[in-house]
């Protein structure tokens, strides 16, 4: 029923919301009403949240090349019931915010909740600009079979939200009619504010365990430890390139911790490039603090590159 490209990504929210929409077209289940993705990967978690809505508002057989009106709609972001909530989606007459999503948004949320409808309505909340994608960027998007986007997916935080727009939502999520689902896009729980996080069923859709195989970035951090000023930015601007592809900050620098500790296995009694690796596998670390804090992933890896090139 779900696409088989999520199985891959999330194998346990594959095999779980598998299960339960069979249930929800059976009647025996209802779909939850509040939900946070949490997890590096909000562009999945998009993909994911879409292709949830894709199945319960499908009136065919649920497959992925479904052309019925109401698949046709999802994939062209058209869909009257599926709506991106940002800083600058969802936005109604007069509200003229473009850094937070207001408290405008929640009251227009609030008084399309009180007409009927004949759909099942997602609410998919995530952080946003406009965005032009270079070639390449949006290949998931397109092998799933979307239109091309003109704005960025970026994980919720506090700053996301005006202070008093959390308080202005509880209702529509504490006592939606049916058939209504809000999903909140996260690095973290924990960037979102409790009072919204109390009310939703929360899932960590990471990826698969194979993950952590540093194969596919080895040609970028191959000169380690031979590492000068400009290599590191010329090696920093690369796996940059490569997170377009693999949108996982996390995974790409735990990739780099796993060469990073096999080396030391392969030079143990290389005790001065030991002690290097120890000390660049806490920058890794530190590196990994930062990027879970939602900070830009260029000063991440800028940063990080510059400390294993001199060395502190």
């Amino acid at each position: 029923m779900i696409d088989i490209y999520f199985k891959e990504k999330f194998p346990f929210a594959y095999n779980y919301f598998s299960t339960l929409l069979e249930l929800v077209k059976k009647g025996e289940k209802q779909f939850p009403q509040a939900i946070i993705f949490e997890g590096a990967d909000t562009k999945n978690q998009y993909l994911f949240a879409l292709e949830l809505a894709r199945i319960l508002n499908c009136q065919n057989n649920n497959e992925k090349n479904c052309n019925c009106i109401n698949c046709k709609w999802i994939k062209t972001f058209s869909h009257p019931a599926i709506n991106n909530v940002s800083q600058i989606h969802f936005k109604g007459e007069g509200d003229e915010s473009k850094t937070v999503i207001s408290v405008k948004q929640a009251k227009k949320i609030e008084q399309l909740l009180s007409l009927s409808s004949d759909y099942h309505r997602f609410f998919i909340f995530f952080s946003s600009d406009e965005k032009k994608y270079e070639d390449g960027e949006l290949v998931n998007f397109k092998n799933l079979g979307y239109d091309e986007i003109n704005f960025s997916i970026k994980p919720l935080n506090y700053s996301t939200f005006h202070p008093t727009t959390p308080n202005a939502l509880l209702k529509s999520i504490e006592e939606p009619p049916q058939r209504t689902t809000f999903v909140f896009l996260a690095k973290s729980k924990e960037d979102i504010l409790q009072t919204i996080v109390s009310r939703c069923l929360t899932f960590k859709l990471n990826s698969k365990k194979e993950n952590l195989s540093y194969k596919e970035i080895y040609p970028i951090i191959s000169d380690y430890p031979n590492i000068d000023y400009y290599k590191a930015l010329d090696i920093s601007d690369n796996l940059q390139k490569h997170l377009k592809e693999n949108p996982d900050t996390e995974i790409v620098l735990n990739q780099f911790m796993e060469f990073l500790k096999d080396l030391i296995k392969q030079n143990i009694f290389n005790n001065e490039l030991c002690q290097k690796i120890k000390q660049d596998i806490i920058f890794i670390n530190n590196a990994i603090k930062q990027s879970k804090a939602n900070m830009i992933d260029k000063i991440v890896l800028d940063t990080l590159m510059l400390k294993i090139a001199r060395g502190y």
